[in-house]
């Protein structure tokens, strides 16, 4: 969402996609977005679509948001599918959703009855080809000044039986809107010869539901005998696909989360199916080839190194088609096909930082100075979040979590509690690593006492401390947010620590069922942090660091004991 200078009402806006921009062009689409508290827009396709989310209220907008997204992500694809030719039963079925669609945004609060009986005499005087060029159906019963325009204010029945019957054909003026909406719902692109037909049912199921919410406001609530009529959307065989590719993606998630499968990993996976989908065209997943799954290698490779297509985008791919071969819901899985050899790294340098790096980050970290109008979190990021992750081994992203709650003490240790509960931890397991004394003589417990509750860091944070430390060491060949973990391991093994302990202070796995056995605590943990050698970094501007409070005591015994001068 967007909001618009001088406005606090989010604004919706996708960009049309240009390989079906031209087809679509001048359209008109029906957009329902919501029935518990009705919002009907008809928005104009161009190069982008764009209208008023007409809410300040976050959620609600954001709603709104998603319902119209995914309604013109439908309409998108199925511009570039086949044409389908349906049976009477089948056009039925999906006329019954026009039907279903007026009684789900109208039935619990009708209005008056005077508007439908307006209503209704537009849709039948359409439907018998009474009148020429009515105004659109929109799901609202809104249009009694054209109404009497064209009947007058007497007797609607007997006004509409006097014009002539079959003079024009009326039907895509008057239920075109609401026909598309229904074959966009159900991802139906329909033959244009079933199309007349199709929308004559359309007209139909609109005026027996205007009927009936007539009768909900005189205060009659009896069950529609008519509703009955339409055979159940499952029996639209070419219409609705028996699983959808993003229907999968949410089934295997359901199961995914229950075994503990972090958010990240549903935002990763759930980028590529919308990529793929987006691809094909369709969300049909029985639709899905092998062919079709090589060209999908093919394009994206074209965008996109071998190395993010092997581990970005096939990994949630094939595990949704695994899982769905598994589990009945697919014959066979069409991602097999794909073979992507490991990419040889050349390497020409380490991994992790330098002396002279990490030396050049902590001055930089500890200079910093919070610019005008910067959020005070994001400043505290930028000091504290590198220099954290230097006496922890701990992500970048995992510093930014941390919250004034996850500083305490624990077995006579100031520990930093990298928890799930604060944000996402790779392994899903909390871990209580003790803070080094360097950071305490920084003042980063004076920081924590003095920060307010909640989050220490601003989240969002993240990609202006990559570009904050990239201005500090550019070498393109170090990772900002790993180069921190590896030269912890690199340190340990130089000073001989128990890898073991190490591996806990980061969050990595015990390499056998023998480490796994027994606990590595808090004590162990902090004999090894304190191993960890300092930062020597010129930070008072003459080459010395800050005295410790032990020896300022010192210092100042000593000056008490010198003669005077």
């Amino acid at each position: 969402m967007s909001k618009r200078a001088r406005s606090n009402i989010p604004q919706f806006r996708v960009r049309v996609p240009a390989k079906v921009v031209g087809p679509l062009r001048g359209k008109r689409v029906l957009l329902s977005l919501g029935t518990e508290r009705p919002f009907i827009k008809v928005v104009k396709i161009g190069n982008d679509v764009s209208f008023s989310l007409e809410s300040a209220d976050r959620l609600l907008a954001a709603a709104r948001q998603a319902i119209a997204l995914d309604h013109l992500r439908r309409l998108f694809e199925l511009t570039e599918t086949e044409p389908v030719t349906l049976s009477h039963k089948a056009l039925v079925a999906l006329s019954g959703e026009a039907y279903r669609i007026y009684n789900e945004i109208h039935s619990d609060s009708p209005g008056e009855p005077g508007p439908w009986s307006y209503h209704k005499a537009l849709h039948r005087a359409a439907l018998e080809g009474r009148i020429q060029s009515p105004p659109p159906a929109v799901l609202m019963p809104n249009e009694a000044e054209t109404a009497i325009e064209l009947f007058g204010e007497g007797d609607l029945t007997a006004s509409v039986n006097a014009l002539p019957p079959g003079q024009f054909d009326s039907l895509e003026d008057r239920f075109g809107l609401i026909g598309d909406w229904v074959l966009i719902r159900q991802r139906t692109h329909l033959a244009q010869n079933d199309r007349r037909r199709f929308l004559h049912l359309v007209g139909t199921a609109a005026l027996d539901a205007g009927w009936q919410l007539r009768r909900n406001a005189e205060g009659d609530y009896t069950p529609d005998i008519k509703a009955l009529r339409f055979p159940s959307i499952e029996s639209v065989t070419e219409a609705k696909p028996k699983h959808t590719i993003t229907g999968l993606f949410d089934l295997w998630w359901q199961e995914a989360k229950a075994t503990g499968r972090s958010r990240k990993t549903h935002d990763t996976y759930r980028g590529a199916i919308d990529r793929l989908v987006k691809h094909l065209g369709h969300d049909d997943a029985g639709r899905v080839t092998e062919q079709d799954m090589l060209a999908f290698k093919d394009a994206r490779l074209k965008v996109v190194a071998v190395k993010s297509l092997r581990d970005g985008d096939l990994p949630g791919i094939r595990s949704v088609f695994g899982w769905a071969v598994d589990n009945k819901k697919l014959a066979k899985n069409p991602t097999h096909v794909i073979k992507m050899k490991p990419v040889k790294k050349i390497r020409t340098r380490s991994k992790g930082f330098t002396d002279d790096e990490a030396k050049a980050i902590f001055k930089a970290c500890l200079a910093y100075v919070r610019r005008p109008k910067e959020d005070a979190r994001t400043a505290a990021a930028k000091k504290w979040g590198p220099l954290v992750a230097c006496y922890t081994g701990c992500r970048i992203a995992e510093a930014l979590q941390l919250r004034k709650e996850d500083i305490r003490k624990e077995s006579g240790h100031y520990v930093l509690d990298l928890n799930p509960l604060a944000g996402s931890i790779k392994s899903g397991t909390y871990r209580l690593v003790p803070v080094h004394r360097h950071l305490i003589e920084l003042g980063f417990l004076t920081f924590v006492n003095h920060s307010g509750s909640g989050p220490l860091f601003a989240k969002s944070s993240y990609e202006r401390i990559v570009a904050f430390i990239r201005t500090v060491v550019t070498d393109e060949r170090v990772q900002p947010n790993h180069a921190w973990r590896h030269r912890l391991k690199t340190i340990s093994r130089n000073l001989g620590l128990d890898h073991r302990v190490v591996d806990a202070i980061q969050g990595h796995a015990p390499r056998t069922s023998g480490e796994d056995y027994g606990d590595v605590t808090v004590m162990a943990m902090a004999r090894v942090i304190a191993a960890i050698p300092r930062i020597a970094v010129d930070i008072d501007g003459h080459g010395r660091r800050p005295a410790t409070p032990r020896e300022k005591v010192r210092s100042q015994r000593s000056s008490r004991n010198q003669p005077d001068a």
